[in-house]
């Protein structure tokens, strides 16, 4: 078997590849410079492990995507090292080879969830509040719901980064609902509905997570009609792709209290300009899409492309098959 990783990967998990097979053959290159060693020279490979090293690269440096497109369309399988697969590279390669690829989304699932309730307790208990009265040595109680058990948290979006969003709200005694396009029964929540049963549940809601892809039919979908059937008591959190929310409709439903809070990891542009209202909007809390950082992710991801060398190699089905 031949496997093609980043210089990075092979000094830190050699070992890991020989053990799994002595025969491996593995190829090794810098995933900033296509040149040195030359990316031209790579043969055709059973693997490659595209992690998050060449996803940045590509996304940097515009002049790497030909080559890594190149490189792509002489491998038989690749292990992408993002969850998503809206990224522009991802796509061509989806479109322009024969690889069989996979998405890394399982892998991001804990620390994403980590976010979300680190947001949610942020609000509930108004630590921003107390940071203030802190800085103004002002000892004043101010607990807010002060605690989250019975709220209700509706995840919309419901694949594996929703999983392991709802285990954390049973295990904080919440009512969990997820929604997506096909319901299954899933013990992590309370129930799996689909999407027509999404807008009776807006008046009820105390917390809506966004775990939504990019596509035509997640586009805007938080908008100004949904915005005006959720409670104004509620918290919308956005940890999937930023398209999903008309921002303009957002930033006027925060302004005027038709939603208590929102905390923002993706926005439709990134980089957020500096011009957006949603900077300066009510109680609109960003951050520059990092829910997925941990320390564990670069582990995750290998043991992940590892699993499915095994699942090549024994003719078993690949795990996060896009």
């Amino acid at each position: 078997m031949k496997v093609l990783i980043s210089e990075a990967t092979d000094k830190f998990y050699q070992s890991d590849l020989i053990a799994f097979d002595q025969a491996i053959e593995i190829y090794s290159i810098n995933p900033s410079d296509s040149k040195s060693p030359s990316w031209e020279f790579v043969p055709e490979c059973d693997a490659f492990f595209m992690n998050y090293e060449f996803m940045f690269a590509v996304r940097d440096n515009p002049e790497l995507f030909e080559p890594l497109l190149s490189l792509s369309k002489r491998m038989k399988f690749i292990q992408s090292g993002f969850a998503g697969m809206d990224a522009p590279i991802l796509q061509s390669i989806l479109s322009d080879t024969d690889a069989l690829i996979a998405n890394a989304a399982s892998i991001y699932g804990i620390p994403i969830a980590h976010y979300v309730f680190s947001q949610i307790l942020r609000w509930n208990k108004r630590i921003d509040q107390h940071i203030k009265l802190q800085e103004l040595k002002e000892w004043s109680p101010y607990g807010g719901d002060g605690e989250l058990t019975d709220k209700t948290l509706v995840i919309l979006g419901y694949g594996g980064i929703g999983k392991e969003i709802a285990k954390l709200g049973k295990a904080f005694g919440m009512k969990v609902i997820g929604i997506k396009r096909t319901p299954t029964d899933c013990s992590y929540a309370d129930q799996v509905l689909g999407l027509d049963d999404f807008d009776d549940l807006l008046p009820l809601t105390d917390y809506l997570v966004l775990a939504l892809p990019d596509n035509e039919q997640t586009r805007n979908v938080i908008n100004k009609e949904i915005l005006n059937k959720i409670s104004n008591s509620a918290m919308l959190i956005n940890v999937g792709r930023g398209s999903a929310i008309n921002e303009e409709d957002l930033v006027d439903a925060l302004n005027s209290e038709q939603i208590a809070v929102a905390a923002l990891d993706t926005t439709k542009v990134e980089p957020l300009e500096s011009s957006s209202s949603l900077w300066t909007a009510k109680n609109c809390f960003i951050s520059a899409h990092d829910s997925a950082h941990s320390l564990l992710s670069i582990p995750r991801a290998f043991n992940l492309f590892l699993e499915n060398l095994k699942n090549i190699k024994e003719n078993k089905a690949i795990k996060n098959l896009c």
